[in-house]
């Protein structure tokens, strides 16, 4: 009794090789096909640095490369920040370009060549090559050079004021989806607002927008015309109007303090700002509800 049965007719070989000659030759199958089937159940083999693409097939024997040409160095040799790997590497490479063995297969195309495009097209269609690679790649130890590359190309990143800019929002972004900031029930009702006028949030408008020049946070921002809007209550900022028109505790006089330096930081870069307080929430919202109908 064999091993290994022909799904197709039934005939039973003692190894996966003949089975394989067996069902091209009889089933026009190749012997790629018969091993997906019957030694990896049709599950797809991937490169094992993590990019989600599939290595070369070698036989219905040996099966595929554990990676794609060129991958393994991703994880054998810290990804290509090895000295001594690319030494190698660059002294390989220069030695076939100068025979003529290696070239730059997309010199001097343009992005309309189908070869560019298909490139392209085959890693936009992988969104998570980027995540699956870092995952292949934890614990794998990074070389001096590399850790100081890294700390250089931070250095030059942070030192952008738009990158710092960027991520400041979306740290928010992040802190606001998994629950660090605490929103007042006024400032959720300016938020519905805000969205019953066919404002989109984080496209319209931001939520506890950043300004890092004072290190302070305003409740909105208004993208279309950099208006910022501040929702106040009446007991914690002090509103005039009330009997709490006199700071007591030190939230108070901070929070008014701070309200002072938010406001002559829009007036001095050219900024609108908006404040509605908790009571004309409270008992004027038709007041708030227009003001914001002209302001958009």
């Amino acid at each position: 009794m064999g091993n290994f049965k022909c799904n197709k007719c039934d005939k039973e070989y003692d190894n996966l090789k003949s089975l394989g000659s067996h069902r091209f030759q009889k089933h026009g199958i190749k012997p790629k096909d018969t091993y997906d089937e019957y030694v990896l159940n049709n599950e797809p083999k991937l490169c094992e640095c993590g990019c989600g693409e599939e290595p070369k097939f070698l036989t219905i024997t040996n099966g595929y490369r554990d990676y794609i040409r060129g991958h393994a160095a991703r994880v054998n040799n810290n990804w290509g920040h090895n000295p001594e790997a690319l030494r190698k590497s660059h002294g390989t490479q220069k030695k076939m370009y100068e025979s003529g063995e290696l070239t730059i297969w997309n010199k001097g195309l343009t992005i309309d060549d189908p070869r560019v495009k298909d490139n392209i097209n085959k890693v936009m269609s992988n969104p998570e090559r980027g995540k699956n690679i870092s995952k292949a790649l934890t614990g794998v130890e990074k070389s001096d050079e590399h850790k100081e590359k890294l700390s250089e190309v931070a250095k030059e990143r942070w030192s952008s004021p738009e990158e710092r800019e960027k991520q400041s929002h979306r740290r928010m972004v992040w802190m606001r989806e998994n629950d660090y900031t605490v929103n007042s029930r006024t400032e959720e009702i300016v938020n519905t607002i805000l969205k019953t006028l066919d404002l989109v949030e984080d496209v319209d408008y931001e939520r506890q927008s950043y300004v890092r020049d004072i290190k302070a946070y305003y409740d909105f921002k208004i993208f279309k015309n950099n208006t910022y809007i501040e929702v106040d209550g009446d007991f914690w900022h002090c509103n005039p109007d009330t009997k709490h028109n006199e700071p007591l505790y030190e939230a108070q006089f901070k929070n008014i303090e701070r309200d002072k330096v938010k406001t002559k930081w829009c007036e001095d870069n050219g900024y609108p700002l908006i404040r509605f307080w908790e009571n004309d929430i409270n008992n004027n919202l038709d007041d708030v509800i227009n003001k914001l109908k002209l302001l958009l």
